[in-house]
């Protein structure tokens, strides 16, 4: 197994704070912040159940629109609570795009770099000092509040590679106040917390994937039904994007942002590299941390518009 970066442990890389890490101040913002917060059961009364029984494989989505590979991430620094909503967002596009049939292109990934910085900095004020990391609370209004961009040259900007440099540079001092107006204009306009692996099943079936955030571990390798077993601590976000709600093991997938090749072992129902499926009752435990949320309605790309601060 490799793709975790060289010389690192994934301790090295771990960057959502828990509750009992975090001062004073960062859990006041949160709890202040989850107050305003809806929950799946509200908001979207109508999706209760939808999912039962049923095999929904969002992640096919993007896989198709990228030519037939889905695009995993390796992540260098503590910013896999951008990592998760990035990739959760690209999701949605598709989803968007190929399920919903919506008039849009999908030029490019998402540029993880912005959503730390406005995470951290343009939701969190830098409440957490001095260290990686983030909160899926303070990101979730992030999508929303200050929109997205993509992995894309903006004028003297080149986002067309993950850098974990910029990453921390734009997560610590801030953002270029250049970019704000062109990312407002693509945010991901509905978020809500799901509690339980019943929420993020109906929330999936309906195309709508869930950023997770958790200190549940695993182990790093697959059994023979695709699963990876519950094991140690993981101060973590990553994203559901399939469930599985027929089979004898009911479970969600769960892609992770450390490369391909840093899980192995069976796999099931075409599920990318470096994913793996965890068991219903496993994913209740991570969702009620309260830091989880289902993406949806994103404000994207129409297929015709050619925006000339892209190039």
């Amino acid at each position: 197994m490799t793709d975790i970066p060289a010389g690192m442990k994934p301790e090295d890389i771990f960057g959502w704070i828990p509750e009992e890490a975090r001062n004073r101040e960062t859990q006041q913002a949160y709890e202040e912040e989850f107050a305003l917060m809806q929950p799946l059961t509200t908001v979207g009364a109508n999706l209760t159940g939808s999912g039962k029984g049923k095999v929904i494989l969002l992640h096919k989505y993007l896989t198709e629109l990228r030519g037939g590979r889905f695009p995993v991430n390796l992540q260098t620094i503590g910013d896999c609570v951008s990592h998760g909503y990035g990739k959760a967002i690209e999701n949605l596009m598709a989803v968007e795009i190929l399920r919903k049939g919506e008039n849009e292109s999908f030029p490019a990934l998402c540029a993880t770099e912005w959503l730390y910085g406005t995470g951290r900095v343009l939701v969190g004020k830098g409440r957490i000092g001095n260290q990686d990391g983030s909160l899926g609370t303070w990101q979730q209004k992030a999508v929303r509040e200050h929109g997205t961009l993509l992995r894309k040259k903006y004028g003297q900007h080149d986002l067309t590679t993950y850098s974990g440099k910029r990453a921390k540079d734009w997560g610590y001092k801030g953002l270029p106040l250049d970019l704000e107006t062109i990312a407002d204009e693509h945010p991901v306009k509905s978020t809500a917390i799901v509690t339980s692996y019943e929420e993020a099943r109906d929330a999936i079936a309906n195309g709508y994937p869930v950023a997770v955030c958790s200190s549940q571990g695993f182990e790093m390798k697959r059994d023979g039904e695709g699963f990876a077993r519950p094991k140690g601590k993981w101060p973590h976000c990553m994203y559901f994007c399939a469930v599985d709600d027929e089979y004898k093991r009911p479970g969600l997938l769960c892609v992770n942002s450390w490369g391909e090749n840093w899980i192995d072992g069976p796999k099931r129902h075409d599920q990318p590299n470096g994913s793996f499926w965890v068991d219903a009752n496993i994913c209740t435990k991570m969702l009620r941390g309260q830091d989880s949320f289902a993406l949806s309605n994103f404000e994207g790309y129409p297929s015709q518009e050619i925006d000339p601060r892209l190039f």
